[in-house]
Order: C-alpha cells, then structure tokens, then sequence
C-alpha cells in the first residue's frame, strides 16, 4: 500500500461500462518517511467515498483491481483506505 493525499476529483458521463458508478480521484502520493509530496499526480479509482484533503492509502498496478473482485475493473490505481494518523516512532 502506498499513501496519498486527495487533491480532486474527476466527473465523466461516458464511461467504459467497468467503471460506471465508480468515483474517480485525484491523489498526490507522499513519502511516508519525510511527509513530502510527489510532484506528480495520480488517477485513481475511490472504495472509500474519501474526499480533498483526506489523506489515503492506495494500490497500483494490478493489485489495484484486486479491490472490486469479482467484478473486472480496468484500473491502474485504487484508493483503499481513508488514513487517519501514521505514527513512525524515530522519524
């Protein structure tokens, strides 16, 4: 799992049918060890109803799928979890 931080979402009307009814967002992922932001962004698709601002957890690659078994959702990146605290003692 690789942590994140929501900063959008997407809204599309016409979709592939794997993806209709799903929440598009937009997170920039963030080192775990320093706190700092990536400058890149990634689309991924919401289990969580989190929204801007929530800090995640993710998956990407083909993992990400794994998340809405047995259906098949053509995805890279899935947020699967809404993070409340991390806690690293030394850092």
């Amino acid at each position: 799992m690789f942590y994140g931080k929501v900063i959008g979402n997407i809204v599309a009307t016409i979709k592939v049918k794997g993806l209709e009814g799903k929440k598009i967002q937009i997170i920039k992922p963030i080192d775990m060890q320093t706190g700092l932001e990536y400058e890149k962004f990634i689309v991924a698709l919401d289990t969580t109803d989190s929204g801007a601002g929530d800090y995640v957890g993710y998956e990407d690659g083909k993992e990400a799928a794994w998340a809405f078994e047995p259906e098949e959702v053509p995805t890279d990146a899935t947020i699967i979890a809404i993070i409340d605290d991390v806690n690293i003692p030394g850092v």
